[in-house]
């Protein structure tokens, strides 16, 4: 399994049924992604079917720019201006679970590029990533603790040697934290309680034809949820989750439909 960390100055990913603004979903949605792996893997057949992918990450502000926008048609282009959400200091983190031979492929092209990289438009440059190769492991309520329990003493540590060297510092770095938020994508579930999440139709991916040729969308219906970070504590409630993790990030698996 591969995780994938991304920083980028920032990011827009269109939400195609609204117009004017056009606003970004909070999250890069699954199709954003497959098409990324596949860009950079010489378009290898990476998709939903024989790839899993699980989307989380942290962006620090919001914007709305005027950009110019140009709509052609059949018989003419028009120029507008029309403002645009941008999502600021953005750091997402993609978990991908695929075969052996994809997945080298991935760290392979990622580790031995020489191409500017973006996610998204051409212009959200991706100004550094970091990629891994990571163990899938079930989290119960025993190790969960184990976990917690030693994260927040190395964090009491951190805060501690730097109240000694700045108190001041310490106060910022501890606000910071605090306010630190996590966005995720889950698969919506029955009977699934959305009440602190929102819910997003979006392309789970692409539906090609027999000559690779853009036929329409695979789509699903995801939660979007805000976390206070990405502590698998932070996140381990009675409600229906992934109990799985990477010894550091919660592993939220987006599934097709049935």
């Amino acid at each position: 399994m591969i995780r994938l960390e991304i920083y980028q100055e920032s990011a827009h990913f269109r939400i195609p049924t609204i117009g004017n603004p056009l606003l970004s979903y909070p999250l890069p949605p699954p199709s954003t992604v497959y098409g990324f792996l596949r860009a950079i893997t010489n378009y290898e057949s990476i998709n939903f079917e024989n790839t899993k992918l699980s989307i989380q990450g942290t962006y620090k502000g919001v914007s709305f720019e005027k950009e110019r926008h140009n709509l052609f048609t059949r018989t003419e282009a028009k120029t507008n201006i029309i403002p645009i959400q941008r999502l600021h200091q953005c750091k997402w983190v993609i978990h991908i679970k695929s075969s052996k031979e994809y997945e080298n492929k991935i760290i392979n092209a990622l580790k031995n590029t020489s191409r500017i990289l973006s996610l998204g438009r051409r212009e959200d440059l991706i100004i550094d990533f970091n990629v891994f190769t990571v163990e899938e492991e079930p989290l119960d309520n025993r190790a969960l603790s184990t976990h917690f329990d030693a994260r927040e003493q190395d964090k009491s540590a951190t805060v501690s040697k730097a109240l000694k060297s700045s108190e001041i510092g310490a106060m910022y770095t501890s606000k910071k934290v605090a306010q630190n938020t996590t966005r995720i994508y889950k698969t919506l579930s029955d009977g699934e309680d959305i009440e602190n999440g929102s819910i997003f139709r979006m392309a789970l991916d692409t539906v090609v034809d027999e000559n690779k040729k853009i036929v329409g969308y695979k789509q699903i219906s995801l939660i979007y949820l805000d976390v206070k970070n990405l502590l698998p504590s932070r996140f381990h409630t009675n409600k229906k989750h992934s109990k799985t993790y990477d010894g550091e990030y919660l592993i939220e698996w987006i599934r097709l439909e049935r």
